[in-house]
């Protein structure tokens, strides 16, 4: 987890010791600090105390919430009389969880907490949409992919999601390609549009705001990734494009296209010995996708060459299995 906290001193000390060494946190020492980092980093949950500085500020509090509703947000308190009222105000503008000072801040209650609410809703949606194909991977890649979806800028390129998994990047595309899904350069483009869409719903993000998030290096790039997947612009994705649409979107583009259909060739014998121009080609598409995958992926990671690398990768596959 990545987590963005507003704290007192006492109150980090306890976050900490309820954190595995992975997790990472990025610290605010004012409400405008908060509000940067909940725009420009990629944050899996804020944890916050309206009175952080000295003075409770309720108002500051329920602003954030509301301009920023893919975010969850914990409010971590007292259960002083001064904060009841602030309590049900934040609750009424989206406030996700409360955790209590010596009450519910237990570290393995505190984990639990964090855990639970910065499970996105969203994303679980789509994870069912995906099962039929998630169930023909090996267990260890269908988890790396899951976490790609949570966690999207930590996966810039095929190689990155082999490495997680443990596996070449050439047995990457082999397992896509024996899940009848599209290329893995096409998955980690799709993960990142899927979070940029989330985003894109919350009225405080701008393009470039998100493409800074998800660790694109300019937001045109974004922009054209948002079109390229679902078909329209950012600014209509964010006004007009429902859930369960998007979630069919990507479902369609993480799957494979079905390949074209073709006339058997004739048996006749001919100077190749009697074998078919398919059985002479499949296995040397198949060689040359495995021994180029890396040199792919590698081209992918220029900008330029992002959306061309998938295009590429998808026509050979389906050369490869006709």
């Amino acid at each position: 987890m990545r987590i963005a906290i507003f704290l007192c001193p006492t109150q980090t000390a306890q976050l900490r010791a309820a954190l595995e060494s992975h997790d990472e946190i990025c610290s605010a020492d004012s409400w405008t600090t908060l509000e940067n980092l909940i725009r420009l980093e990629p944050l899996s949950v804020v944890v916050f105390n309206p009175a952080a500085d000295g003075t409770i500020d309720i108002s500051r509090a329920c602003r954030l919430i509301r301009k920023y509703s893919s975010i969850p947000f914990v409010a971590y308190v007292p259960l002083d009389a001064p904060f009841v009222r602030g309590i049900a105000h934040m609750s009424n503008e989206g406030l996700q969880e409360l955790v209590v000072v010596r009450a519910s801040d237990s570290p393995p209650r505190f984990r639990e907490t964090l855990a639970r609410v910065s499970s996105i809703q969203e994303i679980s949606i789509l994870l069912e949409a995906m099962q039929p194909l998630f169930k023909r991977l090996p267990v260890g890649l269908s988890q790396v992919l899951v976490d790609a979806l949570r966690q999207p800028h930590k996966y810039a390129s095929a190689e990155d999601i082999a490495a997680a998994a443990g596996m070449t990047v050439s047995g990457l595309y082999r397992s896509f390609r024996g899940a009848h899904m599209s290329s893995p350069k096409s998955y980690v483009v799709g993960a990142r549009v899927f979070r940029g869409y989330l985003y894109l719903r919350d009225a405080g993000f701008s393009v470039r705001d998100i493409a800074a998030k998800l660790a694109y290096t300019h937001p045109r790039i974004f922009a054209h990734q948002i079109e390229s997947v679902f078909g329209e612009r950012p600014s209509r994705v964010r006004h007009s494009l429902k859930l369960g649409d998007a979630v069919d979107r990507l479902a369609s583009w993480f799957s494979a296209p079905e390949p074209p259909y073709f006339e058997p060739p004739s048996r006749h014998t001919s100077s190749n010995g009697g074998l078919s121009l398919s059985t002479l080609t499949g296995p040397l598409v198949e060689e040359l996708v495995d021994s180029h995958a890396r040199h792919f992926d590698g081209f992918a990671k220029s900008p330029e060459a992002e959306n061309a690398t998938a295009l590429v990768g998808r026509a050979l596959e389906m050369m490869s299995d006709s």
